[in-house]
């Protein structure tokens, strides 16, 4: 029978002075992120503070918005001037080499400047050989950024590409029939742009693997960019697979779904590698079946990607019967009903008796929605206060490289002894933040921002400005808003919690930000800080942190 390892109160008597870390702790990080969106940046910042780790990023203007390239050079002289103040740097490829994610699948950047902006980061590097330095670049998803000028023809230039690699495995008139119609529909010079795009990034990839094997990165991962099992990725990744099995770098590289999420991936590892930590994670699925299933937007099964998101994070799998330090819960696309019930009421027992338990919800659908029925489960009774982590966002990949490095990261803290208030209000935070931005705002707030764009002459779904883009922001805001509070008032207020033998109290909200980051309704920006205050002085001999004051009835808030 499978063993909790080390979270309730016999381990807190032991203390966690009894823990013996190798290496070097991390305190400051460098990420240098895809793009200045929240998913790509905040979420790692939020990670950080489980662990009181500054997570810092380059000034904003050097990260360009949206459309607007970032500065590479901008960024490597940023770097030079300011690296020695960090003890560990994510750095995210696209950035440095093309400005971000969205520039990556431009042609505004020649291979040559590419490759000069990375020499010059690896000089800058170099001067720092003591530095831990982690890097993620992205294969090219299958579709074009989606703006006002690829609307008509975006999904087209994805099918093709989808299709001529399934007529170059096995060639068949109909499919030929069918490039031949969407090369009609696709504007003159677009296809040739494309497949140009593609395979200058691919060789700039080539020479980050070859970077990678002279040490300039300590850990390197490529992560595939919205796809589906069939596509010029593939072979562009078999390609790269087999370059890193030629090089012999297969310990220092990683290939994985998704990429917005990778700065939290490799936010984990860097402190699990500093610490010389690796937590084992116990699995459970909701349904065995959904685990060879491949998610809306990924090219790989879910247990293939779960497992690159955990390796990548730093830890690894709980064998059976082997002691372990958390559980998490997987709920797997479309599970059948049955099990899905028996999966949440196992969860929710875990949970209820003060059990460590992570949640990923990956039952998105194609339009990027978490399970509400997960998500019930989850706040009944204010059960989200007790949770260690929980994300469902986008795409499977996203969603587990939320859930797992948070997890990580706050039992990493508990084990160090971190400053434990800070710890408890930073979980707390980044449970209700995830409640709010995850769910509520994508079931219910970007639907109704969606159709007032819809209801407007000048807007569109891709990219809205001016007077219209203001419309729909306050809509944002004050939606969201009252969700905010409404979630923050079931959740957590008057609730209590020990931070080392101190007992306090979530007292209130304070300081809340919402908008709309880019010029459009996909995604939103939610800042806020939660005040707590003492309750009580109730032991000295011991450490009680992070061990909720479960509720006596459905009514109880705790005490």
């Amino acid at each position: 029978m499978s063993r909790l390892r080390g979270f309730l109160v016999a381990t807190v008597v032991a203390g966690v002075a009894s823990m013996a870390f190798a290496g070097s702790s991390i305190h400051r990080v460098v990420l240098i992120p895809l793009d200045d969106r929240p998913a790509t940046g905040q979420f790692a910042q939020m990670i950080g503070d489980l662990a009181g780790v500054q997570v810092d990023t380059p000034p904003i203007d050097l990260l360009g918005h949206f459309l607007q390239p970032g500065r590479p050079e901008g960024i490597n002289d940023w770097l030079e001037k300011n690296l020695q103040n960090y003890d560990a740097v994510i750095v995210n490829t696209d950035m440095v080499a093309y400005g971000g994610l969205i520039a990556s699948r431009t042609d505004r950047s020649t291979y040559a400047q590419a490759i000069n902006r990375l020499r010059e980061f690896w000089r800058i590097r170099k001067e720092h050989p003591g530095l831990r330095v982690y890097g993620f670049s992205t294969i090219t998803r299958l579709s074009p950024t989606a703006t006002n000028e690829s609307k008509p023809w975006r999904a087209d230039m994805a099918r093709y590409a989808e299709l001529a690699e399934k007529f170059h495995e096995s060639p068949d008139p109909a499919t030929k029939a069918s490039l031949a119609h969407l090369k009609k529909l696709i504007p003159a010079g677009e296809i040739d742009r494309y497949y140009a795009v593609r395979d200058r990034n691919h060789r700039v990839q080539e020479e980050l693997l070859r970077m990678t094997q002279m040490g300039v990165f300590d850990y390197f991962v490529l992560g595939q960019d919205d796809a589906t099992a069939v596509g010029p990725h593939v072979p562009e990744t078999k390609r790269l697979k087999q370059m890193v099995a030629n090089l012999g770098t297969g310990r220092k590289v990683l290939f994985a779904e998704g990429i917005d999420q990778l700065g939290n991936v490799l936010l984990s590892r860097a402190l699990l590698d500093g610490d010389g930590w690796t937590p084992k994670i116990r699995v459970v699925y909701a349904d065995q079946a959904g685990r060879q299933k491949v998610a809306f937007y990924e090219s790989d099964t879910v247990d293939n990607s779960l497992k690159d998101q955990i390796l990548g994070s730093g830890a690894d799998f709980a064998k059976p019967g082997e002691t372990f330090d958390y559980s998490l819960y997987v709920n797997t696309p479309d599970p059948r009903g049955y099990a899905l019930d028996a999966f949440l009421q196992s969860m929710k027992s875990e949970v209820d008796q003060g059990f460590p338990v992570a949640v990923a919800d990956v039952n998105l659908g194609p339009g990027g929605v978490a399970d509400p029925r997960v998500y019930d489960a989850l706040t009944a009774d204010g059960r989200s206060s007790r949770i260690l982590a929980y994300a469902g966002w986008n795409t499977a990949g996203n969603t587990m490289g939320t859930t797992i490095p948070a997890a990580n990261v706050y039992m990493l803290a508990r084990k160090k002894g971190t400053d434990p208030l800070e710890r408890e209000v930073a979980l707390r935070a980044f449970i209700l933040h995830r409640l709010v931005n995850d769910f509520e705002y994508h079931r219910f707030v970007r639907p109704e921002a969606y159709a007032m764009i819809d209801r407007m002459p000048h807007a569109s779904r891709e990219e809205t400005y001016g007077s219209e883009f203001q419309k729909v922001d306050d809509l944002v805001k004050a939606d969201l808003g009252e969700r905010l509070e409404k979630r923050f008032k079931e959740q957590l207020l008057g609730t209590k919690f020990f931070a080392g033998n101190q007992q306090y109290e979530v007292m209130g909200l304070k300081d809340v930000s919402i908008g709309l980051p880019w010029p459009r309704a996909y995604e939103v920006r939610v800042t806020f800080k939660i005040d707590a205050e003492p309750v009580s002085v109730v032991r000295t001999d011991i450490d009680l942190s992070g061990i909720p004051i479960l509720p006596l009835g459905p009514s109880s808030k705790g005490g």
